[in-house]
């Protein structure tokens, strides 16, 4: 490949060869260091290819042999340029074009992620706009290493990361621990929040509940198993109590408590929808239109009306690339229109059944998100003057709190035999 390449750039040519002695004119070619290939006979004429200089050494070896030979094709970079020597502004163009490719090299234009789970694309991608390591950033001012401490400082379940950078490329394999301590997303941090020697924080309960489960690290449990709370109640309090030899408390140490708390809680839940509802009916059409996309703008070629009066629009994009890793930041469309209208309809008592689950289901998905744990849900469906209305409760398990400054000095219950407590 690299010598095909070189005999490119200085240029050679295809030759049609004819006479008495051919295979004499060979052999001289072969005395003389006359490089020939890609020889072929077509009839009497043999045809090859000869580099300049090597044709211009043919002479004496032609007369030699009593051959003559006829130019058939030029090719290479010098017959190229000298084919389009007038052509000033196709080079000014291959040159402009060059120039951009180089600069866009310089930034990077593709980022890939490898191995997450838990954490998922967009919060790294986030976090990455943030260090100003993202999409359009310089490659010269990605700092691999630099980088892969602090993905591993802000994402706890996070072990081990390897951040690469090829091209316009930038790679960041990532490790997630497989047994990690998960805290519910429930958990509120107050604004101010910060660990201090004179301030602490105590645990208090979000919702109304029951504790299914406590497991205290830092802090006074001031609840054990079973016990039932109100919102806002201390779980466990920050404020440690220090005692002298003689049992006299002299002081308190304060710290930010910390906890697993399984709250058993009720959630309301309520949802009211129409009975007479739009739905689009499609009508089997659609009209594909291609063109490129770069940055938010976006270029169809042609530009061409679709003739519909209602109808959705779903893209299908492919970035540019010249190699694996060498991406631009140009995407290749196929915008797909399909024709729809719109008809006016009302739910029968099966469909309003499957709508009001359709809407409960997607409303468990999302407290599943957040780590909550469904134990029961009781919901009925009645109907309102032209609506249906879904009401009830749903019994669920979570590891909720929120951190509150030490309102006062708190003391033990004295009762543990419920409690998992591992305060130092």
């Amino acid at each position: 490949m690299l010598l095909r390449l070189i005999k490119y750039f200085r240029g050679y040519v295809e030759v049609a060869l004819q006479g008495y002695a051919p295979e004499r004119f060979f052999n001289l070619c072969s005395n003389h260091n006359i490089l020939i290939w890609d020889l072929r006979q077509e009839g009497d004429v043999y045809y090859f290819h000869i580099s300049v200089d090597g044709f211009r050494s043919l002479k004496p070896l032609l007369k030699k042999s009593g051959t003559h030979v006829k130019i058939s094709r030029k090719n290479g970079i010098p017959f190229f340029f000298f084919r389009y020597r007038k052509r000033k502004i196709l080079f000014l163009s291959v040159f402009i074009c060059m120039m951009i490719l180089y600069t866009l090299s310089r930034f990077i234009w593709k980022i890939r992620i490898n191995g997450n789970d838990s954490v998922t694309d967009d919060s790294l991608l986030q976090f990455l706009e943030e260090k100003q390591s993202s999409y359009g950033t310089p490659v010269s001012d990605i700092d691999c290493t630099k980088l892969e401490e602090e993905i591993r400082s802000r994402f706890k379940s996070i072990i081990w990361t390897s951040v690469k950078r090829e091209g316009t490329t930038l790679t960041i394999d990532v490790q997630e621990n497989l047994v990690v301590v998960s805290q519910s997303s429930n958990t509120k941090l107050p604004e101010d929040f910060q660990e201090q020697k004179q301030v602490g924080y105590d645990l208090t309960a979000l919702h109304d509940g029951t504790i299914e489960s406590i497991y205290v690290r830092k802090g006074t449990p001031l609840v054990r198993q079973g016990d039932t709370v109100k919102k806002g109640d201390v779980l466990v309090s920050g404020a440690l109590p220090i005692y002298d030899d003689s049992g006299t408390l002299i002081d308190y140490q304060y710290r930010t408590a910390d906890a697993d708390i399984q709250l058993r809680t009720d959630y309301a839940y309520r949802d009211r929808f129409s009975a007479k509802h739009t739905w689009k009916k499609y009508s089997g059409r659609s009209q594909n239109r291609y063109g490129l996309s770069f940055s938010d703008t976006y270029f169809q070629l042609p530009w061409k009306k679709t003739g519909y009066e209602q109808y959705t629009v779903m893209d299908t994009r492919t970035q540019v690339r010249l190699c694996d890793s060498f991406y631009l930041p140009i995407y290749l469309v196929r915008r797909t229109y399909e024709e729809y209208e719109e008809v006016e309809s009302v739910y029968t008592k099966k469909e309003a059944k499957q709508q009001a689950a359709q809407h409960l289901t997607e409303f468990l998905e999302k407290l599943t998100q957040k780590g909550v744990l469904i134990l029961e849900k009781h919901v009925m469906i009645r109907t309102e003057k032209n609506k249906y209305t879904v009401s009830g409760t749903i019994t669920v398990l979570e590891n909720t709190f929120q951190y509150v400054k030490n309102a006062e000095k708190v003391t033990d219950t004295g009762d543990e035999g419920n409690v998992k407590n591992e305060s130092e």
